[in-house]
């Protein structure tokens, strides 16, 4: 199969059409002569209707000429005359017309009077037209014109076609609108469309919005279908308080099938202009990206007098970044390498203008303020796989530590099925690198684990046997810390449940029942491990499903020690169609023994308690509602830890409601910076008419008091043109300023700093699109929001 990178549609080849972005202003004004006739009203949609052409029959696919007319008069090897009513059909053409003449010795025709011509995918009609039914070619006289696939449609002085099928139209205009909603067309005195690659060229061109000149082109260049075209691609226009007005203007490069890039030159108003550069290549077994921005002589970045960093002006800004993944047969690769100039830069300068790469979906899809820099080789089999990584970060929050790089990582896991039994083994080896006065070094280890699963309709039992040997060889150790250690710990575990059934019924309806109880004991050894450094490991999040898990850390530097037994109990409702319709949980551990291995201090956890906090947690879908929420109550301090409430609301005309209500207890809270105790997200994306949608977000922080983002737009979208227009304002990630007076000394103080910007797009359907950044946006700030 044929490789194809994703569709891009470029535009105009003259840097003057960047000026539509600051002239256009919102927007039945075409003759549709031509696409009337074909065209099918579509009742209550965004889209008043769609094209529809005759189905062409395949008896006449050759040069025999079926006519038939009112009247008719041939004159033998000279000349056939038809009138009223005339049907002339051959070679996939269908010519109709009051009168017309058909020439023997040179097989071409003229016809007048209520003229139309159609073949697949076109219609022409007009006062006269002379051509050929053979060679399909024509010449019609005060045309108009209907390519049904791409929309495009017109009128003209003169349209010519070539046996091509392209068309060669003279002082005349087009559109992509349907009849019902001529917004936008472009009047040229020449136009050349070229449907079988996919562009037409239009010279001495206007662009017209209700009948007003916007702009004009010596020379344009535009796409008519999906096709990638090489070519200027509409400019993105925003504003926000700290770079002022900021334009885009990208020009796309369709160097081959499988290989384009696009250069994008950015004028951001009180920081200067960047340049931005993106290259891709696909084959059967890779896709990779390479991509890099650069703005020389940041004229307003001074570095925010972040601690150890002296006032900065004119500082460079860049971005570089790499995307590969890969596969050959058995064996697959991926690097995903990602590095800033500065901590600031996305919050400044924001991902790519013209493209949305893996970059901004991993970037968006990460709560941690740190870039993620990975590389790794994997081989399969049936029942194991190999992997070699190497993967480090940048950190993008001066409050966060620095993370441990793997350089590298060589794992290897299997799984092997033994009768009724299944055996888990992994090898890991990896190398610890962080620069600073720290610890690290290498560790090695070894996880066997052997379960047994019994299950049947009425229950389950899972007991299981699991070892854990770790060896470390460290340097640069700190006071306190070994050179290397050794140790094996043992974990053994059973878990079992009871199903029970039952059928009911809610108001009529019935619904099937399930209550499920379950046990989960753990035993864990202990081993002392303060004296070890803690390369990748830290506390689970507790939650019902954490309760039955062998482990409370991630990572292997900590394995917890245990003693406990872990209770819950689930009921599930189901339709008889078997759709899960409310799932309810609530569970609790017992400790039978004061836990060894607390990783430290970590905040709200008492080793000595008896029990855990309760946790409860509850599922719904009901139509177009979901509701989830879970619940964390301490029993022994008699107070609410964690608490979750979720509803969304969807419905098939893209109306989005999102609701969510977060609360932590600020005393477990790891980072008091990284969330408010309490906090509110209300999200929307509401039809207000047909093709008028709001959209709209606000995040708030009850604890603190203040807004953490908000944002309210308006769109307008129909099949012609797209208009978006949204207000943003949110705050930055926390970081430590110097404030200084003199005489005083410096006083170091946590500022979080709020932003606000206006972004607007347009896009005229089918011809070219203003932005791309506001999908990305919004999909960040809205979850459910699907770009049209």
């Amino acid at each position: 199969m044929t490789p194809s990178l994703r569709k891009r549609q470029p535009d105009v080849t003259l840097f003057a059409s960047w000026l539509l972005c600051l002239l256009i202003h919102p927007l039945n004004v075409f003759a549709a002569t031509a696409a009337r006739s074909d065209w099918a009203p579509i009742k209550g949609q965004q889209c008043r209707g769609s094209y529809q052409q005759p189905v062409v029959d395949p008896d006449q696919n050759d040069n025999t000429i079926h006519a038939s007319a009112g009247s008719a008069l041939s004159v033998r090897d000279h000349s056939t005359t038809l009138v009223g009513d005339i049907h002339v059909k051959s070679n996939n053409q269908v010519l109709k017309a009051d009168f017309a003449t058909i020439d023997a010795a040179t097989e071409r025709y003229t016809a007048d009077g209520n003229v139309s011509l159609r073949q697949p995918d076109l219609l022409l009609r007009g006062d006269h037209i002379s051509g050929s039914l053979f060679s399909a070619t024509a010449v019609i006289d005060s045309a108009s014109f209907l390519l049904h696939k791409s929309r495009v449609r017109g009128t003209a002085t003169q349209v010519s076609k070539r046996s091509n099928g392209d068309l060669s139209i003279e002082h005349g205009r087009f559109t992509t609108c349907e009849p019902e909603a001529n917004t936008w067309a472009v009047n040229g005195s020449s136009i050349r469309l070229h449907p079988s690659e996919g562009y037409g060229i239009a010279r001495n061109a206007t662009l017209e919005i209700k009948d007003i000149p916007i702009a004009y082109f010596p020379y344009f260049r535009f796409p008519i279908d999906g096709r990638r075209q090489t070519g200027l691609l509409m400019p993105s226009a925003g504003r926000d308080s700290d770079g002022g007005t900021d334009i885009a203007l990208p020009y796309y490069l369709n160097l081959k099938e499988n290989l384009d890039a696009t250069y994008t030159l950015r004028s951001i108003w009180k920081r200067g202009v960047m340049h931005e550069a993106e290259m891709r290549y696909l084959n059967q077994s890779s896709m990779n990206t390479i991509a890099m921005t650069y703005l020389p002589s940041d004229d307003i970045y001074d570095g925010r007098d972040i601690i150890g960093i002296d006032g900065r002006e004119d500082e460079d800004r860049w971005l570089a970044h790499i995307n590969h993944l890969g596969r050959w047969g058995r064996w697959s690769s991926r690097v995903n390498f990602t590095s800033v100039s500065d901590i600031d830069y996305l919050h400044d300068l924001g991902g790519f203008t013209a493209t949305k790469t893996q970059f901004d979906r991993a970037l968006s899809e990460s709560d941690s303020p740190a870039l993620l820099r990975t590389g790794a080789l994997q081989y399969g089999r049936d029942n194991w796989q190999a992997t070699l990584e190497m993967r480090s970060f940048q950190e993008l929050s001066q409050l966060q530590p620095q993370q441990y790089a793997v350089l590298p990582q060589l794992s290897v896991a299997a799984q092997h099925n033994l009768s009724t039994a299944t055996l888990t083994t992994k090898f890991q080896l990896t190398e610890f690198d962080r620069s600073g006065e720290v610890t690290d070094g290498s560790r090695l280890v070894l996880d066997s684990r052997l379960a047994l699963p019994l299950r049947k309709p009425w229950g389950f039992l899972t007991p299981a046997a699991r070892v854990i040997y770790r060896d470390y060889n460290l340097n640069s150790a700190l006071a306190g810390s070994e050179d290397s250690a050794s140790l094996t710990t043992s974990i053994a575990s059973i878990d079992t449940g009871l199903i029970f059934e039952r059928d009911t019924k809610i108001r009529g309806q019935r619904i099937r029942q399930t209550l499920e109880p379950r046990l989960f004991y753990l035993y864990a050894e202990e081993d002392f491990q303060d004296n070890l450094p803690s390369f990748d490991s830290s506390p689970l999040t507790p939650s019902f499903d954490n309760l039955f898990r062998e482990v409370r850390f991630t990572g292997y530097d900590r394995v917890g020690d245990a003693n406990q037994i872990a209770l819950g109990v689930t009921t599930n409702y189901y339709s008889v169609k078997g759709q899960k319709l409310v799932s309810a949980s609530l569970g609790q551990r017992y400790y039978l023994k004061d836990r060894a291995v607390t990783f430290g201090v970590t905040p709200g956890i008492d080793s000595t308690n008896e029990t855990s906090p309760l946790f409860a947690a509850m599922a719904t879908t009901l139509g177009p509602v979901s509701v989830t929420a879970s619940y964390e109550f301490d029993t022994d301090a008699n107070r609410s830890n964690r608490g979750f409430f979720s509803l969304k609301y969807r419905r098939d005309n893209n109306a989005v409601f999102n609701f969510t209500y977060t609360m932590t207890e600020q005393s477990i809270q790891r980072s008091r910076l990284a969330r408010d105790e309490e906090e509110t997200d209300l999200s929307f994306i509401w039809p207000l008419a047909p093709a008028w949608q709001i959209i709209g977000r606000w995040n708030y922080g009850w604890g603190k008091r203040q807004t953490i983002e908000s944002l309210l737009g308006v769109e307008y979208n129909d099949c012609c043109w797209r208009a978006r227009i949204v207000f943003r304002r949110n705050l930055e990630e926390p970081r430590v300023i110097g404030l200084s007076n003199p005489g005083v000394p410096i006083k170091y103080v946590i500022d979080r700093r709020a932003d606000s910007g206006i972004y607007f797009e347009f896009q005229l359907k089918g011809l070219a699109s203003l932005g791309g950044r506001l999908d990305s946006l919004i999909h960040d700030a809205i979850p459910g929001f699907i770009a049209r």
